[in-house]
């Protein structure tokens, strides 16, 4: 079981900001809503099941966590259009549904969103940001093991964790690395799968041969 510790946001007074300084990296929305959506969904099979089955604060982390996502979707549009009150209002709004389901009451507007900036930047980097049915299969945890590793024939030889993306593929590596962008590259007689971008090693420049008259002396 899993819960996140959403109620120790620090207090902050920070005026809104632009997208990119409130969220590094800026969140993917799609993702944003799968995971709303796995959230939700465990939240009502929780109670059908009923508290036989799963803890009281199983389920209230849940629908915080929900809370918490829709408040950050709310603040993400409205920092795209400082202009828009409406949807800086609909945000202070979605921030203290937030709030109020950690116990932490209501706060102005601008401070209810910088706690939800902060609430979720903490969940981000819980040991556990990943909801317990994610996309990815890794049950909550953030990781997932791979095969990193095959024989020449296909064999896998190796595996270790490595971080889950949630069921998304990845990112593709330019022709440039060192896989070529197919994902996988040959050391020895065994392939391995490129994990991250490395760029390809240059080649190495051809010998001069010391004898050659325009060695010492170039042309121009």
């Amino acid at each position: 079981m899993t819960i996140t510790d959403h109620a120790t946001a620090p207090t902050t007074d920070a005026e809104p900001r632009t997208l990119a300084e409130a969220y590094t990296p800026v969140p993917s929305v799609p993702r944003l809503i799968a995971d709303i959506s796995a959230e939700t969904f465990l939240t009502s099979y929780a109670k059908a099941r009923g508290q036989r089955n799963f803890h009281p604060e199983y389920v209230a982390d849940r629908e915080r966590t929900a809370l918490l996502l829709r408040a950050v979707i709310a603040d993400m549009f409205a920092l795209t259009d400082p202009s828009n009150s409406q949807a800086a209002a609909d945000a202070g709004t979605a921030a203290n549904r937030y709030l109020l389901s950690t116990l932490c009451g209501a706060r102005p507007a601008n401070e209810a969103r910088a706690r939800v900036r902060e609430a979720f930047h903490a969940w981000e980097n819980s040991e556990a940001p990943h909801p317990p049915n994610c996309d990815g299969g890794c049950g909550g945890t953030g990781e997932v093991m791979e095969i990193l590793i095959y024989q020449d024939n296909g064999t896998p030889l190796h595996q270790e964790p490595v971080q889950c993306l949630r069921g998304e593929p990845q990112d593709p590596h330019p022709y440039d690395c060192i896989c070529g962008g197919t994902g996988t590259y040959w050391n020895d007689r065994e392939r391995w799968v490129c994990t991250g971008y490395e760029p390809r090693p240059l080649p190495e420049p051809p010998a001069v041969d010391p004898n050659d008259p325009w060695f010492n002396d170039p042309p121009f």
